[in-house]
């Protein structure tokens, strides 16, 4: 099975909106035109099955429908309603877009752990500037910890033009000492922290790493070398943040790593399926 752990769907309009805005111009020169594309759940489908993607983890706002919906983006539950219309394709994920609502955050993410497809929760410190550490997320950390969902949260140097510091993968250390119940996936490999976070990783057992808005063609020597290890194989999951780095582009890079059949299994599905399983 091929799960990608991170995929985006724009309503019409709304990602040419945002591929407009002048912070994201970096990340446009670096990943190209797609950012500026839309598509259908049909044609997202269409997408998958020609790349060979199995299931993919769709990414919504964590803030309620009206809201979103206002500001032209989807709600966490018109992606559980396509979850839905299409068994056993989409699990569905919802990102902190509001960091300083912790409270309206802890409550969204109750309601939404109440539908099966809802496997992970994802904070993005780049969008708000909030070290990954900071107190307003916390309450997050202690609800998903509480209710076995896992947080995937961005390390590492961000494409658009913004402050890195609060991605630095150190500040990962005080959440997984602080909920050490929470099952943490570092997003967006972590460039250029990578030989830390192999140690990262050696050290906290329940500490991933997902590859999402990296081609595999210029992974770290010895994060290949670690994911095919006794001890690395099954900590990292495959990811493209499609359309930011297509699904198709992504797999291809990845099926061509020098992994062993067993590396290369655990790594475009066996890893998520069960990091992503719901307890």
């Amino acid at each position: 099975m091929v799960i990608d752990g991170w995929l985006n769907l724009f309503p019409e309009d709304f990602a040419t909106r945002w591929a407009a805005q002048d912070e994201q111009q970096g990340a446009i020169q670096l990943f190209g035109p797609d950012l500026a594309t839309s598509a259908t759940a049909d044609g997202l489908v269409a997408e998958m099955d020609a790349a060979g993607v199995d299931v993919g983890v769709l990414t919504a706002g964590l803030s309620d429908p009206e809201r979103l919906h206002r500001k032209g983006g989807h709600a966490a539950e018109d992606f559980i309603a396509i979850a839905e219309a299409h068994p056993d394709r989409f699990w569905v994920s919802a990102t902190v877009d509001r960091a300083t609502k912790p409270l309206a955050n802890v409550r969204r993410i109750r309601e939404l752990a109440e539908h099966e497809s809802v496997r992970l929760i994802r904070v993005t410190p780049l969008v708000e500037q909030y070290e990954l550490n900071h107190r307003l997320y916390y309450p997050v950390y202690a609800t998903c910890a509480e209710l076995g969902l896992p947080v995937s949260i961005n390390v590492g140097v961000p494409g658009p033009q913004v402050r890195s510091a609060c991605q630095h993968p150190t500040l990962l250390e005080d959440v997984l000492i602080d909920f050490p119940e929470l099952t943490v996936v570092g997003a967006h490999m972590g460039h250029p922290y990578e030989a830390l976070l192999i140690q990262y990783l050696l050290k906290w057992p329940q500490l991933h790493l997902m590859t999402s808005a990296y081609l595999a063609t210029y992974f770290d020597p010895a994060i290949v070398r670690f994911m095919d290890s006794s001890r690395g194989r099954g900590r990292i999951l495959f990811a493209s943040d499609h359309p930011v780095l297509t699904m198709a582009k992504a797999l291809d890079a990845a099926r061509a790593l020098p992994l062993s059949a067993d590396g290369m299994a655990d790594y475009l599905g066996g890893a998520a399926e069960r990091v992503l399983a719901r307890r």
